[in-house]
C-alpha cells in the first residue's frame, strides 16, 4: 500500500535534496515541492499489507494519518522525522501499488492509447509522468508524418522494457540489497555496494528509461514539424 500527503517542515539536507529510505519492502520517500523558508515537503510511504488490496483503481481514498505513522513511528533520522512528516500533514490519501502486465498492442484502427492506459506501472523512479509525456510527443511526431503506427512500433517496446524493470525495483534495488548483505546496519557503503556496481544499476536503470545522455543525445528531435 502506499500513502502520500504533503507537509510544511523545516528543510533537510541540502534543502533541495530527494531521500528513499527503506529495505525494499518498506519505504520512505520524500522531497521538497516548495522552498522558502519552510519547505512544502512532498512524501510517499510504503509497506505491505495482509489481504487483498482495496479499490485497486481509486488512487483517492482518504487515509488514516495516525495508522500510517504508527507503521514508521521509529523511523528518526538527524537530519529528518518521519513521523513528524507524516503527523504534520492536513491529510494523506492511499492507494494500493499496482501495475498492469504489458499490452501486446495499443493501436486499433484510428485510436490508440498512451500514458497509464497504455503502460501503467509501479511508480518507480519517478518516472510515470515522464513516460506519459514523451509518449505525447513521440505521438505528435507520429501524426505529422501521417503514420500513427511508427507511435506504437517506438514506444511500446521501451514502456514493455520499463514496466518490467520497475517490478524487480529499478535503481531503488539498492535499498533491497542494503539490507540483505548487512541487514544489522554498516558504516561503509564501499563496503555493502561497491560504488561501480552501484554506478551499474543507475547507468542499467537510465538505459532502459530513455534518459541516459547518450542516448538522448545520439536520438533525432520528436519536435511535431510538418
Amino acid at each position: 500500500m502506499l500513502w502520500r500527503g504533503t507537509t510544511y517542515g523545516e528543510p533537510f539536507l541540502t534543502g533541495r535534496s530527494m531521500i528513499m529510505a527503506g529495505d525494499g519492502t518498506q519505504k520512505f520517500v520524500a522531497y521538497p515541492i516548495e522552498t522558502g523558508g519552510r519547505a512544502l515537503i512532498n512524501w510517499i510511504a510504503e509497506r505491505p499489507l495482509d489481504g487483498e488490496a482495496p479499490d485497486r483503481g481509486n488512487w483517492n481514498r482518504p487515509a488514516d494519518l495516525a495508522e500510517i505513522g504508527r507503521h514508521f513511528a521509529d523511523w528518526r533520522f538527524d537530519w529528518l522525522d518521519v513521523p513528524g512528516v507524516i503527523a504534520g500533514a492536513e491529510a494523506a490519501y492511499e492507494y494500493p501499488m499496482v501495475d498492469r502486465d504489458p499490452l501486446p498492442r495499443w493501436t486499433f484502427d484510428g485510436v490508440t492509447l498512451l500514458g497509464d492506459a497504455a503502460h501503467a506501472m509501479y511508480p518507480i523512479g519517478s518516472n510515470g509522468a515522464s513516460q506519459a509525456i514523451i509518449d505525447a510527443r513521440v505521438l505528435a511526431h507520429s501524426l505529422a508524418r501521417g503514420d500513427l503506427a511508427a507511435y506504437e512500433v517506438l514506444r511500446r517496446p521501451a514502456t514493455t522494457a520499463l514496466q518490467l524493470s520497475n517490478r524487480e525495483m529499478g535503481p531503488e534495488v539498492v535499498m533491497k540489497l542494503a539490507h540483505e548483505r548487512a541487514p544489522g546496519g554498516f558504516n561503509d557503503i564501499e563496503q555493502v555496494i561497491p560504488y561501480a556496481e552501484r554506478a551499474g544499476i543507475a547507468a542499467a536503470y537510465k538505459r532502459t528509461a530513455g534518459f541516459a545522455p547518450a542516448s538522448l543525445n545520439e536520438r533525432p528531435s520528436w519536435n511535431a514539424t510538418r
